[in-house]
């Protein structure tokens, strides 16, 4: 049994294998340059992305505020009202209906959210 091992090993690990399939295997994984893009679009990820790198470190983004909050291209913060999923029986139509639209949150709640949300 060692040396079927020993045997399968040495073919595996055979010099003229990984010098004949090395060639090929190289041809194949480098691309042509034409297919390559020649530009390549800036977004706000790689923005953040070069931030994290000169960082050195990442950060975390809160759980409860990526949960409750939606970040919105303007930099505001759109949440939903609280109050409309139960025990809303005696409540009037219209507090009800107005319970169920969103809301922004304030400059100085917007202040903690981008702490919060460090790459909302």
């Amino acid at each position: 049994m060692a040396s079927f091992i020993r045997s399968t090993m040495a073919l595996a690990w055979s010099p003229l294998k990984s010098t004949a399939f090395a060639s090929i295997s190289r041809a194949a994984a480098t691309p042509s340059s034409s297919l390559l893009p020649t530009t390549i679009p800036a977004t706000t990820n790689s923005i953040l992305c070069n931030a994290v790198r000169y960082m050195g470190y990442k950060l975390k983004t809160n759980s409860a505020a990526k949960k409750r909050f939606v970040a919105l291209p303007s930099g505001k913060f759109k949440h939903w009202r609280s109050g409309k999923r139960h025990i809303n029986t005696g409540m009037d139509r219209g507090r009800l209906n107005k319970a169920g639209l969103p809301a922004f949150a304030t400059p100085r709640q917007s202040k903690h959210l981008r702490r919060l949300m460090p790459y909302a």
